[in-house]
C-alpha cells in the first residue's frame, strides 16, 4: 500500500514540474532597446534667450512633453524666432533621433506657446510644447519728467531739473529755473520736460546678470531738445545732459550704475559716462541734501572745485564748479513706446 502511495505522489510530482515548463501567455508590452526609443533633448537656445531651457517629459503621455525658456522680447518678431540650438545626448549615433525643426529654423509664438515633434530612431513621436516667461529689466519702459518749484526761490518756474555746485565749503543746489534770467529764447532749459524717456532691454550676460539696451529721448510735444547755454555764451550741454537727445545706449553691469553709450557703439565698447537712478526721498552730496519727489536720474562731475569768486556770482554752480546735475521723472510704463523700433531707425 505504501508503494501505490509513493507512486502515485511521485506522479503528482512529475505532473506539476511538466506544468511548470509550460510556456504560458502574458500581457506584457514586448521589451525595445531605449537607444531606439530616444526622444529627449538636452538642450533647446532660442535667439535672444537668458540662461538654459528647461525641458521635461510627460511621464503620464510618452509623446507628450514641455520645454519653458526665458526670452527678452523686446524688438523680437514673435512669430519668428529663430531656433539658436537644439542636442541630443549622442547626435554622432546613428540612432539619434531627429526633429522638426533645427538652428536656423524658426518657432512661431505668435499663440504665446509653440510645438515642435522629436521622432525617435524607431519612429515613435514626441511633440514638445515650448512656453515662455519674458526677460525683464526694473529700468525698461517709459519715463516722463516732473517739473517742480524753485528750490530757492518759490515763484520761479517749474523745472525738472536741478543743478547741484560750489567751490569747497559753499555749495548751492536749485533748480535750473531759479535764476531763470540767465536763459534766453531757444534754449530754454524747460524746452525737454515734455520729453519722454523709453528704455527697452535688447540683450543680456547670463553669467554676469549684466544687461543692455537701446534708449530713446523723444522731443515731445513741442519738438524740442533743450540746449543748455547759460548766459548765451557758456556751453553746459556736456555737463546737463543726462541722457543724450534722440536714441542712444545703455548698460547695467552690476556696478549700481546706468552706463551710457552712443547708439553707434552696437558692441556697448566705449561708454561715455554714467548715471544714477535714485528713489524718492533725500539724497545727501556732500554738503547739501536734495529731495526727490519721485525718481531722478543724476550725473556725478569730477572736480577740482576751485573756481573761487568772492563776488559770489550765480556761475558759481551753474557753470563754475558743477559737482551733480540731475532730471526729475516718474516711471509711467513698464515697457517701452511701441513705435520704439520705428524711432530708432530714425
Amino acid at each position: 500500500m505504501k508503494k501505490i502511495y509513493r507512486h502515485l505522489f511521485l506522479a503528482a510530482v512529475a505532473t506539476m514540474a511538466l506544468a511548470s515548463c509550460t510556456e504560458k501567455a502574458r500581457n506584457t508590452e514586448e521589451l525595445v532597446d531605449p537607444w531606439l526609443r530616444a526622444r529627449t533633448p538636452v538642450n533647446l537656445r532660442l535667439e535672444s534667450q537668458i540662461g538654459a531651457a528647461v525641458i521635461t517629459d510627460n511621464w503620464r503621455n510618452d509623446a507628450e512633453g514641455s520645454v519653458t525658456v526665458s526670452l527678452i522680447t523686446g524688438g523680437l518678431d514673435m512669430s519668428a524666432v529663430k531656433v539658436v540650438a537644439l542636442d541630443f545626448e549622442y547626435p554622432e549615433s546613428e540612432y539619434c533621433p531627429t526633429a522638426s525643426i533645427a538652428p536656423g529654423s524658426t518657432l512661431d509664438f505668435s499663440d504665446g506657446t509653440a510645438e515642435f515633434v522629436v521622432t525617435a530612431y524607431n519612429g515613435e513621436t514626441r511633440t514638445y510644447t515650448v512656453s515662455y516667461s519674458q526677460f525683464k529689466d526694473p529700468l525698461e519702459g517709459t519715463y516722463s519728467f516732473t517739473p517742480i518749484g524753485g528750490i530757492l526761490d518759490g515763484s520761479a518756474p517749474q523745472s525738472a531739473f536741478i543743478i547741484h555746485g560750489g567751490w569747497d565749503g559753499e555749495e548751492v543746489r536749485s533748480t535750473v529755473m531759479d535764476k531763470w534770467w540767465h536763459w534766453g529764447d531757444g534754449y530754454m532749459p524747460t524746452d525737454e520736460d515734455d520729453n519722454i524717456l523709453s528704455f527697452r532691454l535688447e540683450e543680456a550676460d547670463a553669467e554676469t546678470g549684466a544687461t543692455f539696451g537701446t534708449l530713446v529721448n523723444t522731443p515731445g510735444a513741442d519738438g524740442k531738445y533743450a540746449n543748455y547755454m547759460f548766459q548765451n555764451s557758456t556751453d553746459m550741454n556736456g555737463k546737463y545732459r543726462i541722457f543724450p537727445t534722440g536714441k542712444s545706449r545703455w548698460g547695467k553691469t552690476g556696478d549700481g550704475f546706468i552706463t551710457v553709450y552712443a547708439y553707434e557703439d552696437e558692441d556697448y565698447s566705449e561708454p561715455l559716462y554714467k548715471v544714477s537712478q535714485l528713489g524718492a526721498g533725500d539724497h545727501t552730496f556732500s554738503l547739501v541734501t536734495i529731495s526727490v519727489p519721485t525718481m531722478a536720474f543724476s550725473r556725478s562731475h569730477e572736480g577740482p572745485f576751485d573756481n573761487i569768486n568772492w563776488n559770489y556770482p550765480d556761475s558759481r554752480w551753474f557753470s563754475d564748479n558743477v559737482r551733480t546735475t540731475m532730471w526729475l521723472v516718474k516711471q509711467d510704463t513698464d515697457t517701452p513706446l511701441e513705435n520704439h523700433s520705428d524711432l530708432l531707425a530714425q
